[in-house]
């Protein structure tokens, strides 16, 4: 293969990868990338390494350092290897690490070797025989005392991606410092250590199939969290359920069966895991009516009310109710769903104890809905906000239970939930269990979701919040459009003071990415900053918070904005409805310049 052409740092990593490398299945590509000699494209492939960002390293499949694939793979377990030995000694050997996959193209293989780098290493290893829910891994870790655990999956990104994320100890995803270390023992660790050979593996008496084990002691983790004494088998309500061509429909079959549900109706043509997410242009409930279409014909062909869904790796949930006497469907946000589950949380706990105490704790993220900050200063218990991602929450949630507190449930406005502390991330089959327990209490109650959710908004106030989108590709616009919103007439921290000539003024702003805070004394953000993302939050006059920021995922820019009222005065939620939309127009008029940047709109 010619790379003479190339630049000679270039050429070497690209030499480096070839020898390394054993892998012939990207062999096709590679041929054709160097023949058209295309020096930018072959940049993009390998010139720097994938980093762990919001859910641990994820790409598109393929060859080079910043493509997920088996040498990549391979280097990344031997480096989590080499820095989990230099933290955990020989404890590591005995305790081991648990490893799950999902059902996109090379997970399995990419499992099996991250599984065989350790097995060198005489180290035990949980590897599911086949395809979890990512929680599992989560629950794992604290049920088999391990010192940490890999699961493979990209979640609801595009069926060209993959990704590996990283859980230590806790049961919690990885946080600074840890994945900086891991990532300088990756690089530490380069030359594959004679791993490629995975067969042998499965006849190691190191190696451990934890699945039949782990699902019961899940289910009994499910028993110990459900309502008592409803009969949830006596009721009209009929779920429909998709796992979004995912690996959940199993799971929830299983723990719906054992928490005494009536069956799912399942979606059959996404029944079961594809990696071409044949019937789906994005594999993400949380896309809306554009993913539900399939599971809103088949429930409307059951006299199903309820949709129930998960991403393909089962750790988000959406749902979607068709209300008694009403004409469409309502698609919960993330928000809206956030609010039901904590209300019933909450709810549930009173019912059985009596009353809440302040030892209780709820959490959410800074761009989720202040709900249950509302519904914690009402209820008597504590609230916490942190970063942007669940591995802040699950961390977070960890320390406040080694302090004593009890975590009964934190959420993320982009439909992640978790219920109780045993899974310290999102669970998208515990989350479904407790959604469906609640639609079947308030049916008893002759009430509805849609009905709870308007009962809750007048008793702790109405929590509006518009969420959505923009597509930009180029990270040089992107990073134009945040410099632009900063410095105002390239004056650093001069930011905007108001939005419409004047009309709506901003009280404070808070950026994230620089570790400016005009609203401290020392204008500084008491959460921690983090320079590799985007995000600037906006406080106006009328209580308006709006967050622009860059997603960790995927080549999106997202705004979030909410207008919350005071309980006692709830009653003219039309007014804050147009306040609201009218102002979040103008931040992406005025912010973003949607048109002028060429910023590609949401398509639904």
């Amino acid at each position: 293969m010619d790379t003479s052409f190339l630049p000679e740092y270039l050429e070497l990593l690209v030499k480096n990868w070839l020898s390394w490398n054993q892998s012939q299945q990207y062999s096709v590509e590679l041929t054709e990338v160097f023949a058209q000699k295309n020096v930018d494209k072959i940049k993009n492939m390998f010139d720097g390494r994938l980093s762990f960002g919001t859910a641990g390293l994820r790409a598109a499949m393929g060859p080079g350092f910043k493509r997920m694939n088996d040498l990549v793979v391979v280097q990344s377990a031997q480096g989590l290897l080499y820095y989990m030995l230099s933290v955990f000694g020989d404890s590591l050997k005995t305790s081991g690490i648990i490893i799950g996959y999902d059902g996109r193209y090379n997970s399995k293989r990419f499992a099996e070797l991250t599984s065989q780098v350790f097995l060198r290493h005489s180290i035990k290893v949980y590897l599911m025989n086949e395809v979890c829910p990512t929680p599992f891994v989560a629950f794992g870790i604290k049920l088999y005392k391990c010192c940490g655990g890999v699961m493979v999956t990209a979640s609801h990104n595009p069926k060209e991606d993959n990704g590996y994320k990283v859980f230590w100890n806790n049961g919690a995803q990885i946080i600074s410092p840890v994945d900086k270390n891991i990532q300088k023992s990756i690089t530490e660790h380069l030359e594959p250590e004679g791993v490629w050979n995975t067969e042998d593996i499965y006849n190691n008496s190191l190696l451990v199939n934890p699945l039949i084990d782990l699902q019961k002691h899940y289910n009994s983790f499910i028993d110990k969290m459900l309502f008592p004494n409803l009969d949830k088998k006596k009721t009209n309500i009929i779920f429909t359920y998709t796992p979004m061509h995912g690996v959940g429909y199993p799971y929830i079959k299983n723990v719906f069966e054992n928490a005494k549900f009536n069956p799912v109706i399942v979606v059959e043509q996404q029944k079961d895991p594809n990696p071409e997410f044949p019937t789906v242009p994005f594999p993400n409930p949380e896309e809306g009516k554009s993913a539900l279409k399939l599971a809103i014909e088949t429930a409307e062909n059951n006299c199903s009310r309820i949709i129930i869904a998960n991403d393909p790796d089962a750790d988000r949930m959406a749902v979607a109710e068709h209300p008694i006497g009403s004409e469409g469907w309502k698609i919960f946000t993330g928000n809206e769903l956030g609010a039901l589950l904590g209300w019933w949380v909450i709810h549930s706990y009173k019912k059985i104890h009596g009353k809440t105490h302040p030892k209780l704790v709820v959490l959410s993220s800074t761009v989720s809905s202040a709900i249950l900050k509302s519904m914690a200063k009402i209820e008597g218990i504590r609230f916490e906000e942190t970063l942007t991602g669940f591995k802040w929450m699950g961390n977070r949630a960890d320390q406040l239970s080694a302090e004593g507190y009890s975590v009964i449930y934190a959420f993320e406005e982009s439909i992640g939930y978790m219920c109780g502390s045993e899974v310290l991330d999102k669970d998208g089959i515990s989350a479904a269990v407790k959604i469906a327990e609640l639609a079947i209490y308030l049916e008893k109650e002759n009430s509805t979701l849609s009905s709870a959710l308007e009962f809750i908004y007048k008793q702790y106030g109405w929590h509006l919040s518009v969420n959505s989108y923009f597509i930009c590709t180029d990270s040089l616009t992107i990073k134009k459009i945040f410099e632009s919103i900063r410095q105002i007439n390239n004056q650093p921290n001069n930011y905007p003071k108001s939005i419409l000539g004047g009309r709506y003024s901003i009280k404070s702003v808070r950026d994230m990415t620089t570790g400016y805070d005009s609203s401290t004394i020392d204008h500084k953000p008491v959460l921690a900053v983090s320079k590799s993302s985007q995000m600037i939050t906006f406080n106006f006059d009328n209580g308006l918070i709006a967050t622009l920021r860059t997603s960790g995922t995927e080549p999106k820019i997202k705004y979030y904005a909410e207008l919350c009222s005071d309980p006692e005065n709830s009653s003219d939620v039309n007014r804050l409805k147009s306040v609201l939309n009218e102002m979040v127009e103008a931040i992406i008029e005025e912010f973003l310049k949607p048109h002028e940047n060429s910023l590609i709109f949401r398509s639904n």
